[in-house]
């Protein structure tokens, strides 16, 4: 019995460290996808819908780590466009994009297609893709908002 009480304290000790660690570790290794659901549970449910959306319509182009296609499809991650453009990027998920638009410093000339989402899903991806890959949107974008995104 004595070896088992001389243990018990090593054992609760590592246990304390081991679940401490552990979160500081998963808070600490996740992307601002993680940082914003934590402020916005709203924003978690949107952006997991969107992450859906963005796998079915926009994996293709964008790649599934946001950076697109050099020279065709630009980036989506660490995007100064998308970031700054708010209104701009909804237009071009709701109405599609054609024309030269300039991203990270580069000029992209290329035509996204609309993809024919619903105001909502579209807030979706937005919220998800604003998000991700090292972009950070504390501000949810909301089917409301979208809804009055004009050509």
């Amino acid at each position: 019995m004595k070896p088992i009480i001389k243990l018990l304290p090593s054992v609760l000790l590592f246990m304390a460290c081991n679940s401490s660690g552990k979160s500081k570790i998963a808070i600490e290794k996740n992307d601002s996808k993680e940082k914003a659901t934590l402020q916005n549970p709203n924003l978690k449910l949107s952006m997991d819908r969107g992450e859906a959306i963005y796998s079915d319509f926009c994996i293709t182009c964008h790649l599934p780590n946001g950076k697109g296609v050099p020279n065709t499809f630009p980036p989506l991650a660490k995007s100064d466009f998308l970031m700054n453009k708010r209104k701009e990027s909804i237009r071009a998920i709701k109405f599609g994009q054609s024309g030269k638009i300039t991203v990270n410093g580069k000029v992209y000339n290329n035509v996204m297609a609309p993809l024919g989402l619903e105001d909502q899903e579209i807030a979706d991806v937005m919220n998800f893709i604003t998000n991700s890959w090292g972009n950070t949107n504390n501000k949810l974008i909301t089917e409301q908002e979208v809804s009055m995104i004009d050509e």
